[in-house]
Order: structure tokens, then C-alpha cells, then sequence
């Protein structure tokens, strides 16, 4: 058996597990193996190391010092500070029989001074962390040098605990397409999310994962009704799985087996995993997987459940566009934008003209309508970048980062002149909009006051106008 127990192990594959984890805690990651070498890379730049450093792995003799002598005596686990001021997280690898290396954990912003509830989570997390990667390691050491997987169970439970506690749908597919990678040395990973009437892959990792990302596939698509005709997996050729459509270019290995897990909970399909993989499984390989994939579809359902309630908290279902307190969020990040870079940043208050009139003449789903069809005007004016939200009744704001004066009047112009001219059903519609430029400290509230009385002004002048704020 190798002294140095990591040199069985992909650092590529690893890396991009371990990077994922820090990406999902929010901590920055480095392994050394048992003799105090460095094995992986920082896995989230932590400003200060890399400045030291000079890139992503210890180079710095100071450090190296410093890592040979903490590592060297750990027992078991400790806080430390480095020489830089940084507080660390050290925790030895592997069991009381045998050290396979050592694991640090840092937070990404230097929180020295940082005591009490924010220190304990962060404790927390880190506890988490050791955990995972340590059962990981162990089941990987284990199928690589002994051909056995009797530890494959303890990783896919830590993942699994890991990821069902994740509320954020990114970073939950992340981790599990690179878990695939890592415990199964899958060639191709994909998760396929149910979005009414079909599957959509959200994720995909490996070669020919660009192919899959995006696709689409009915769910009365002949292959797709065979996945969820039952709850166990779908073992396929690759002719049967070259059916779906868009996967022109997909190549699979001889030998390879494909696999494509129904992903059911209580409240139904919520969607697919599919894994291509180089060797067939036992039973306890098959089982393990299984198990994994139900995880996979508690966790799915759990975040793509938050990710639907963040998004209706922050939408008005009239008009699809952002609520009041989205639209003031999204502002003071705008803000600090401008602040920080020194770009510049307009914003356009609307105001539909005699909108209570409309209302009380022709009912309020004739109101709903105008409601609507402005919302539709203002999304075809604006570009990407820019963020429409509906401030209230029937007001709207447009936020237009990177854009002065001219750039900001010509959209007004342009949203004014296309609402006066759409033919709404009843009778013409206008509206009056006031713009203001973002100043130094401006806050949300003194932005938008410009912005509401520039727009007081052009109907003060006569509506169906825009004016612009100087002041």
C-alpha cells in the first residue's frame, strides 16, 4: 500500500467535489496528505492567501512552516491561527488506525474578530464538512485499493445529509452530479427537473455534458413515459437513449452502462437522474445508488419548493414583473454597484395617466388588462440588464444600470410613445414618467423621490410626457 494514500485518487475529479462543497458552505477548502504535502488547491479565493501565495496552492515558505509544524502535531482536530492572522479549522483524516491526511477549512472573508452565534455556525459547518469529505475519502481509499465498497454507504448518507439541507436549487444540483463523479467515477451525469409537461436537464457534468444541458423532453415522449411507468431504473442502449431529442453528437464507451433513475416523491415525479458509467454495479453498488437517488429527489423537491415561494414573494402575479420590495432589494444592490465602480445608474418612475378613471368607466379586468399590456410594452423597451417592477396600483419602476442621462430619456421616450400608440380596446392610454440619475449617497428612498417627482412634474406639465430630474 502506497505511503501517500491520495495519489489513487483523481485530484481533477476531487477538485471539483471539493470545490463544490465550498461553493455550497461557503468556506474555502485545502487537503494535505499525510506528509504535510499539498494535495489539493483553494477551492474559493480567500484574498489574502492567494496574495501571500501567489496562486492556488501553498507555495509561501512562511506557510509551508507553519502547516508542516500545526499538522505535524495534531491529534485530532484544532482552531488555528496562521501567520497571516487567518483562524483555521485542522482536522486530521481518516481513522484511528491509519492518517491518510489532513483537512483545513477557512471561512472566505477573514472573520477573526467574529465571536458567538456567527462563530458557532461557522463551527458548525466546518464539522460538516470534515465529515463528508472524510467518509468520501475513506469509500474512495477503500474501492481503489481494495476493490470494496463496505464504506460507500457512510459517503452517500453524508452527501445526502449535506444536500438535503441545501435550500438553494444550483447548489444542490452541483453537489449531486459531482458526487456522481466523485463516488461512482461516472463518465456522464445529468438531473432532468419535471417543469409541467416535461423534463428539463438542469444540470450536467462530464464530456458530452454540454450536449444535454437545456434539452427538453416531453413527458409522453415514448422513453420519458418508460422512466416513469416505475420507480426503479431504466437500464438503456445507447440507441434507446439517443431517441430523446437533441442529443445528436452523444457518444458512449462500449461497456458503459446507462442508467436513468425516476426521481418520485409523496407528491409525484419530480424528476430524472441519469449516470453513464464504466462499469456495471453489484448489488450493494446498485442499492447504494438507489438510496442516493431518492436523496437526490427529497433534496430536488425541498429546493425546488423554496425556489418557487422566493419567487412568488418577490413577483406580482398581475404582470410577472418584480413586487415593491424585490424592485427596493434589487436597488440598493444597484446602488452599491455605482458606489463601489463608479458606473452610472438611472431610474424611470411610470405612472399610467387617469388609470382610476379607466377603472371606475370600464370595470377592473378591463383595468388588469392595461395593467398587463403596459408590463408587456415596458419588458419589449428594455434590455436584459435592466429590472422592471410594478411599485404599486399603477405605478412602475425601471432600474437602468451603466445608463446616464441620454441612454435613460431615450427609454422613456421610447415606452411613452409605444403606449400611446398600442390600440388598448376601450380607449387610448397614456402614461408620465419621471427620470433621476443616481447621485454619490444616494439611498433607495432619495432615488426613487426624485425619480416619483420628476414624474409628478410631467403630469403637473400636462401627462402623456416624460421628465427628467436635474436636481
Amino acid at each position: 500500500m502506497p505511503a501517500n494514500l491520495f495519489l489513487s485518487i483523481s485530484v481533477k475529479y476531487w477538485q471539483d467535489f471539493q470545490d463544490t462543497l465550498a461553493k455550497v458552505m461557503d468556506a474555502n477548502i485545502y487537503i494535505f496528505d499525510a506528509n504535510g504535502g499539498s494535495f489539493s488547491r483553494f477551492s474559493r479565493p480567500v484574498e489574502l492567501c492567494q496574495e501571500v501565495n501567489k496562486g492556488g496552492k501553498i507555495s509561501n515558505e512562511k506557510c509551508i512552516r507553519f502547516y508542516k509544524s500545526a499538522l505535524g502535531s495534531l491529534e485530532d482536530k484544532d482552531m488555528l491561527t496562521c501567520p497571516y492572522g487567518i483562524r483555521l479549522y485542522a482536522y486530521c483524516l481518516g481513522n484511528y488506525a491509519q492518517r491518510t491526511g489532513f483537512l483545513v477549512i477557512t471561512p472566505t472573508r477573514n472573520k477573526n474578530q467574529v465571536e458567538g452565534e456567527e462563530k458557532n455556525t461557522f463551527v458548525t459547518k466546518a464539522n460538516s464538512i470534515y465529515h463528508t469529505i472524510n467518509e468520501v475519502l475513506k469509500a474512495i481509499l477503500e474501492k481503489n485499493l481494495l476493490g470494496l465498497r463496505r464504506l460507500e454507504l457512510n459517503s452517500i448518507y453524508e452527501i445526502s445529509r449535506l444536500m438535503t439541507s441545501i435550500v438553494e436549487l444550483d447548489k444542490v444540483l452541483d453537489l449531486i452530479t459531482n458526487s456522481l463523479i466523485i463516488i461512482y467515477k461516472v463518465e456522464l451525469g445529468f438531473v432532468g427537473l419535471r417543469e409541467g409537461d416535461k423534463i428539463r436537464v438542469a444540470q450536467a457534468k462530464g464530456e458530452y455534458g454540454h450536449l444535454l444541458i437545456g434539452k427538453e423532453w416531453p413527458m409522453v415522449q415514448p422513453l420519458i413515459e418508460q422512466v416513469f411507468s416505475k420507480v426503479e431504473p431504466s437500464s438503456l442502449s445507447l440507441e434507446e437513449l439517443m431517441t430523446l431529442p437533441g442529443l445528436t453528437g452523444l457518444e458512449v464507451a462500449p461497456g458503459n452502462e446507462i442508467l436513468v433513475y425516476p426521481l418520485w416523491t409523496a407528491l409525484g415525479a419530480v424528476g430524472l437522474l441519469g449516470i453513464v458509467a464504466p462499469v456495471s454495479l453489484d448489488d450493494n453498488g446498485s442499492k447504494n445508488l438507489q438510496i442516493y437517488a431518492n436523496f437526490v429527489a427529497v433534496a430536488l423537491a425541498n429546493a425546488k419548493l423554496i425556489h418557487r415561494l422566493e419567487r412568488e414573494a418577490e413577483t406580482d402575479f398581475l404582470t410577472g414583473f418584480f413586487n415593491k420590495r424585490a424592485l427596493r432589494n434589487l436597488l440598493i444592490v444597484e446602488l452599491e454597484r455605482t458606489t463601489r465602480y463608479g458606473t452610472p445608474l438611472s431610474v424611470i418612475f411610470l405612472d399610467i395617466d387617469d388609470f382610476k378613471t379607466y377603472n371606475d368607466t370600464f370595470g377592473h379586468v378591463a383595468g388588469d388588462v392595461v395593467l398587463q399590456k403596459t408590463a408587456e410594452i415596458i419588458r419589449n423597451s428594455i434590455r436584459l440588464v435592466d429590472i422592471a417592477g410594478r411599485y404599486g396600483g399603477e405605478e412602475f419602476v425601471i432600474i437602468l444600470p451603466g445608463t446616464k442621462e441620454e441612454g435613460a430619456v431615450a427609454v422613456a421616450e421610447r415606452i411613452q410613445k409605444s403606449i400611446e400608440a398600442f390600440p388598448f380596446p376601450r380607449r387610448q392610454v397614456t402614461t408620465s414618467l419621471g427620470i433621476a440619475l443616481a447621485k454619490n449617497n444616494d439611498s433607495v428612498d432619495s432615488l426613487l423621490e426624485r425619480a416619483d417627482q420628476a414624474c409628478y412634474q410631467a403630469k403637473r406639465q400636462g401627462k402623456n410626457r416624460f421628465y427628467l430630474n436635474l436636481s
